[in-house]
């Protein structure tokens, strides 16, 4: 059968929640000091009311609108979704995600978010944590998003490695990098996270440099 997006989205949020499930509430992250509670009450939280702040915001994040919260906000919605218990949140992600979010013109920040939490919270060391065929999607998207924070007057062309998977940010005339990956690890990359897999750059040897000491933050 032939997986949209919409059908990845949902099967990545019902495994997220299956291995909070497995891990508990208490259990570390590779997301900072987050626990696994943590994790859940964050994205439980960005599907309150019907999830539509959650769409607003993505809406422009895919129009390259760099949209970041305080972290007094990010504290406060932590602090009253953890309130409701990690078996209630878990029981939310068990019930059916709120459909504006899987709009298709957000649905791939969804699916970047599911599935960026839940390698945060299994690894990928055991190699037990799937890819969607449609993570691919997610790439252009976050590679738009983090434009402000790669290098100056650099232009960065981030290559998947299939066909006609290759996009690019920053001045057509500034110096070239290609950054080349699988598309777990370049989703990896721009969000700061470890990379098991090699990423490579080829361009100008002061401009690699610059670009090696990369740290995406989402």
């Amino acid at each position: 059968m032939d997986m949209t997006i919409t059908d990845d989205v949902e099967a990545e949020r019902a495994a997220f929640a299956e291995s909070l499930i497995a891990a508990g509430p208490s259990a570390s992250t590779a997301c900072g000091e987050w626990t696994a509670l943590d994790l859940a009450a964050h994205v439980v939280g960005e599907e309150r009311y019907g999830g539509v702040t959650t769409f607003i915001a993505r809406s422009l994040v895919v129009r390259g609108v760099c949209v970041t919260g305080t972290t007094k906000l990010v504290d406060a919605a932590l602090r009253l979704e953890r309130k409701r218990g990690f078996t209630a949140l878990i029981d939310r992600l068990r019930r059916p995600m709120p459909r504006l979010l899987l709009h298709p013109r957000v649905a791939p920040l969804a699916l970047f978010e599911y599935w960026t939490h839940h390698d945060d919270l299994i690894g990928f060391d055991s190699g037990s944590h799937a890819v969607p065929r449609t993570l691919v999607k997610v790439i252009p998207l976050v590679l738009r998003y983090q434009l402000r924070q790669l290098p100056a007057g650099v232009r960065v062309t981030v290559d998947s490695g299939e066909e006609n998977q290759r996009w690019s940010v920053g001045p057509k005339s500034g110096q070239e990098v290609i950054v080349g990956g699988s598309p777990p690890d370049l989703i990896r990359w721009l969000s700061g996270r470890t990379t098991p897999g090699d990423v490579t750059m080829t361009g100008p040897d002061n401009v690699v440099q610059t670009l090696r000491v990369f740290a995406g933050r989402v």
